[in-house]
């Protein structure tokens, strides 16, 4: 139980235990001029009225004795102590009590005044000190120390002993040492009256104090108190009545059952919100291993893809470096030697394309892709994508003149991953259609020969790590996720037309503010670079000059 706080949290929490707690005095004033109108006599009430506040006040004293033994602190042994002095001498007042144990009372005339006092001093005083403010230097070396059973049970033990247990020998050895407490027509005199209002008065107002100054979550103290205020009203109602089945005689009853009830419920309650917290946390903590395993698999799902389309491009690699490293095809045939070298850039750029989408996938997951843009030639852009893809049939056809305001590898990763997807799951020939759109957007088509997606995959085509129900080909589920990201990240869109079908991809023409996933703004470039198609005839001009621009373009 925290000490420290505000006032106003602790309001705040105990609003409704404090709202209980003041309607108990607004009923006792009202009761008071009808305090006296006789009721309908209820058979066994007595008997139920004590067996009721015997069981609440056995299991709260339980249950905070369970609660102190998890280091709860020294007031719930103290509120412990309070229940258990009740209990005690709830079940000597029924064997006192004519027609609760047996017709006639266990013990002589003067013992139901004397049971009726000490549980109505006890008790309330236990409270009041286990509520009372306390620095937070006493409170630490109150609380110092483990807390064993055996150590509960003696401490509780000798204040029920020096309490309960004193008054039960003396009923029992010398009742006539205890004066009457009550007068001829079983009224208290007013000097007890007066003292154990009191004292009761004196209990509520600082257990109140201790409850609002401090700020802890727990319930039970706040409910102490509405304890300690209902045995005050049960108290004011016995000094009313003077006859039983009374108003006053009834309304005594039900506040001392309230008050025993209070505390057992609110442990009752607290018992379940945290069961109902912890079953929310297992739910959560098995969603949470359940994304964990899934992330688990998904991983291992994409090291073997890449292990398997990246163990091609090094094979080959590997192959034409061997050829190449044995002297003779540079000096014998250089054409064939260009053709390698040429083989080995495309090798290259897939296995560059590769990592790209590795690392473009982990930035979008964590807002942190950028995109540098620039003015490029659309034409020559497509060429380069085709140049990646030898022996595949692709088409290009591409509005003359036509540029695009986009970053040069990025936009490479989009085409690549586009293509990709059409040579793994779809059909040759495949057709890449650039045009300018209304709204200063260039549109590209890529299309296929293939039966295109099924209607049912689209909503999931282009999340991370998504199959195909043809995914026999392999893939990594990344390629469609990624182009999807940078696309988002040039401002533009991409989307699959189901009726027509293909990938249709929407960039702007021209410059336009660029904006990372988690809301930052990249500015525009200075200067605009246009990177346009060289003119270069192939069956003229040197191989070496011929293969320039892509190998200029992949260095960068």
């Amino acid at each position: 139980m925290d000490e420290a706080g505000g006032w106003g949290a602790a309001l705040r929490r105990r609003r409704v235990a404090l709202l209980i707690a003041s309607t108990v005095p607004a009923l006792v004033l009202i009761g008071l001029p009808y305090s006296e109108v006789s009721w309908a006599r209820v058979e066994g009430i007595s008997a139920m009225w004590a067996q009721f506040i015997f069981v609440c006040d056995v299991l709260t004293a339980t249950l905070l004795i369970i609660l102190y033994l998890q280091r709860a602190g020294v007031r719930l042994l103290l509120l412990a102590a309070a229940f258990a002095w009740s209990g005690v001498l709830m079940a000597m007042t029924a064997f006192a009590t004519p027609g609760v144990i047996s017709q006639a009372g266990a013990f002589g005339a003067e013992a139901p005044g004397w049971l009726w006092l000490f549980r109505h001093i006890g008790p309330p005083v236990l409270i009041g000190l286990a509520l009372m403010p306390l620095s937070p230097a006493f409170k630490a070396r109150v609380d110092h120390g483990a807390a064993t059973l055996t150590r509960t049970l003696v401490f509780i033990g000798s204040i029920v002993v020096a309490g309960p247990g004193v008054l039960l020998v003396i009923l029992l050895a010398a009742p006539s040492l205890l004066p009457m407490l009550e007068d001829a027509d079983g009224r208290y005199s007013a000097w007890l009256m007066a003292t154990a209002i009191i004292v009761n008065l004196v209990v509520v107002g600082v257990a109140t104090l201790g409850v609002i100054v401090r700020s802890g979550r727990s319930g039970i103290e706040a409910w102490a108190l509405v304890a300690a205020v209902a045995w005050l009203g049960d108290m004011a109602f016995a000094f009313m009545y003077g006859a039983e089945y009374s108003l006053a005689w009834y309304a005594e009853r039900i506040l001392g059952m309230a008050a025993a009830a209070f505390v057992v419920g609110a442990i009752l309650a607290e018992v379940v919100l945290v069961r109902r917290h912890l079953l929310a946390g297992t739910r959560d903590l098995e969603t949470r291993l359940g994304e964990l395993v899934e992330a688990q698999r998904l991983r291992e799902h994409v090291a073997a893809v890449l292990g398997h389309d990246m163990r091609a491009p090094i094979a080959g690699l590997q192959g034409y470096l061997e050829i190449l490293d044995d002297g003779t095809a540079d000096s014998n045939d250089p054409d064939f030697a260009h053709h390698v070298h040429q083989r080995c850039l495309v090798l290259v750029k897939r296995l560059s394309l590769l990592t790209e989408d590795l690392q473009t996938a982990a930035l979008a997951v964590n807002g942190d892709l950028e995109v540098l843009p620039e003015l490029l030639d659309v034409d020559f852009q497509l060429s380069e994508c085709v140049a990646g893809f030898p022996g595949l049939d692709v088409r290009v056809r591409c509005e003359p003149g036509l540029v695009v305001w986009a970053d040069p590898l990025r936009l490479q990763q989009v085409l690549a991953n586009l293509v990709r997807n059409a040579e793994k799951h779809g059909a040759e020939p495949i057709t890449i259609d650039a045009r300018s759109e209304a709204g200063g957007m260039v549109v590209m088509r890529v299309s296929d020969a293939g039966p295109g997606v099924q209607a049912a995959f689209i909503p999931q085509l282009f999340e991370r790590y998504s199959q195909g129900p043809d995914n026999a080909t392999g893939g990594s589920g990344l390629g469609l996720s990624v182009a999807r990201d940078l696309v988002r990240a040039h401002n533009g869109t991409v989307r699959y037309d189901l009726t027509n079908p293909a990938f249709i991809v929407s960039l702007p023409a021209a410059p336009t503010e660029i904006r990372t996933p988690n809301g930052r703004v990249i500015p525009l470039p200075r200067r605009l670079s246009t990177r346009v198609k060289p003119s270069v005839d192939p069956e003229s001009a040197d191989p070496s000059e011929v293969a320039r621009p892509r190998l200029t373009r992949f260095l960068k």
